[in-house]
């Protein structure tokens, strides 16, 4: 996986999202870029903050499927410039970007049944629904949207049976189905 260094280091403005259990740091480059930084994404899908640096170093057949999804896993290092009494100096933060989170997400809610990843892909969706029925209404380009749908075609349907062929396992095995009932079934 590619990483940026030191002498690549950019600035960033900071932000925090609050999940309820946990909190997203987000960060915007100079360029408009947002990126999420990876310490806290183990964190939100109910992992350590170690979840993204394991999940992408080693050859491990999820990052395989990741990569096969079109996951980067680029990380770029951020530098942010805190201000006022409680805050001293700068701090660097390691970041992913949006679409290799999202991947990441929705690769833990379909393939791993992450219930905390389904539920951000849920709430993730139901606030991009609103933004882009917001901004059609408003008579606003949404072509944005357009871009979209055409990455996220790009998976080949050997990606999705693999991800529905683990989640019906996942699922046989959480219900016993496809076995003969036995006394232990009560």
């Amino acid at each position: 996986m590619k990483e940026t260094f030191d002498n690549e280091v950019i600035k960033a403005v900071n932000c925090h999202i609050n999940l309820g259990e946990s909190v997203l740091d987000a960060y915007m480059l100079p360029d408009g870029e947002k990126r999420i930084g990876v310490e806290n994404t183990g964190i939100a899908l109910g992992y350590s903050e170690r979840f993204f640096l394991q999940r992408t170093q080693k050859e491990s057949k999820a990052l395989k499927a990741l990569r096969g999804m079109g996951f980067s896993g680029e990380q770029i290092w951020v530098k942010i410039i805190h201000q006022g009494e409680n805050k001293i100096g700068p701090s660097l933060s390691k970041t992913v970007s949006l679409r290799d989170f999202t991947k990441l997400v929705t690769y833990e809610a379909t393939a791993k049944g992450n219930s905390k990843a389904i539920v951000l892909l849920a709430a993730f969706a139901e606030t991009g629904v609103e933004r882009i029925l917001e901004d059609a209404f408003a008579g606003r380009s949404v072509d944005f949207l357009l871009e979209k749908i055409v990455h996220y075609t790009k998976w080949t349907q050997q990606d999705l049976e693999e991800v529905l062929a683990y989640n019906r396992e996942e699922v046989r095995a959480l219900h016993g189905w496809g076995r003969a009932p036995s006394l232990d079934d009560r």
